[in-house]
């Protein structure tokens, strides 16, 4: 590695930051949201609701049939977990309708943030999956894909213009700066009205369909604000505008000798999304519905159906009838309501 690229790698590195930990549907979390692009919402689960949460994750792995045994650390190889994308996220397979995800959906202060943040009771919930991260002490290779290399933007610059969306993670666990996580700088968002002037050619390559833009990793922006790792306590939910510049990464120091004597998920996130059923179709709410009884996820966009087991990765994936699905999940009527 040149000198050059070592500097920027060191510049991109993230700091570990605690920041404001605020109520959800606060004047003071709609306030950080909309100067910083994020804020990170206390308590969003309670931590028993939490460990309940993670308990039903590892129930969705082990009715995979692969295998899988939350006990037993050499059942956790690439050959029995569930099909992962950039960042360690877990997009299909079923999860965005397990019992871990709905629950986390059905806790109301989820909504209250989102609720708060759209001005709007009547949402439509993402059927998104989970960030499942793996001990990197067991095995190296499944570190995730390190911050500073893919910082990006969630939205296109050109066919979305302005706020559309905030995306959201809940924490199942707690962070530190060997566990990882989010990354992301500050204030970024009111960066992205000049993306289609400062990199016109750059944009042009990418589908007007496709709502993720990679910053080049030379923006001077980049080199002379670097992103922060927030710190999250068991429950917290992070939120941040699809706008703002971010990325995951893996710890940014060596695991404690607590961690490496008891292996265990690193990290555990529900990636969760609200937006006002009001933008959405009749032919996407019916596709919703649908998609309940044939267990289909989807990305963070409810205004769109964007079938998640469609990915490369999916589609690529050896072996990928091994798999068995979830039980399709018996909804009540408040998370009916969230459906559409």
């Amino acid at each position: 590695m040149s000198s050059e690229n070592t500097m920027e790698h060191q510049q991109l590195t993230p700091t570990y930051t605690h920041v404001p930990r605020l109520e959800a549907g606060s004047q003071a979390s709609l306030d950080h949201l909309k100067s910083e692009g994020y804020v990170v919402i206390a308590n969003a689960l309670t931590p028993a609701e939490a460990q309940h949460s993670l308990d039903l994750t590892w129930d969705y792995l082990e009715q995979l049939g692969t295998g899988i045994d939350r006990t037993d650390t050499s059942t956790w190889g690439d050959d029995r977990w569930p099909v992962v994308t950039s960042g360690g996220i877990v997009p299909a397979l079923g999860i965005g309708h397990s019992s871990a995800q709905w629950f986390v959906r059905s806790i109301p202060s989820i909504k209250k943030a989102f609720s708060a943040i759209w001005d709007d009771d009547d949402l439509l919930v993402s059927f998104d999956g989970m960030a499942l991260w793996r001990p990197t002490a067991i095995d190296p290779k499944w570190e995730t894909t390190r911050g500073g290399s893919w910082m990006h933007v969630d939205q296109h610059p050109i066919t979305r213009p302005g706020f559309h969306c905030v995306q959201g993670a809940v924490s199942l666990l707690p962070s530190s700066p060997s566990t990882g996580g989010n990354i992301l700088i500050p204030g970024s968002h009111k960066w992205f009205a000049d993306i289609p002037e400062l990199y016109g050619e750059r944009l042009g390559r990418l589908p007007e369909s496709l709502d993720h833009f990679r910053f080049p990793a030379d923006d001077p922006r980049l080199q002379t604000t670097p992103p922060i790792m927030c710190h999250l306590e068991v429950g917290d939910m992070m939120l941040w505008d699809s706008r703002t510049v971010h990325c995951s990464s893996p710890g940014i120091e060596p695991a404690t000798a607590t961690e490496l004597a008891q292996p265990s998920l690193t990290r555990a996130a529900s990636l969760v999304c609200m937006m006002p059923k009001s933008k959405a179709s009749d032919e996407v709410l019916a596709q919703r519905r649908a998609a309940i009884k044939t267990q289909t996820s989807t990305t963070n966009w409810s205004d769109r159906f964007i079938n998640t087991d469609s990915y490369t990765e999916m589609q690529q994936a050896e072996n990928s009838d091994r798999f068995r699905l979830p039980p399709a999940p018996q909804l009540s009527d408040y998370q009916m309501d969230l459906v559409g």
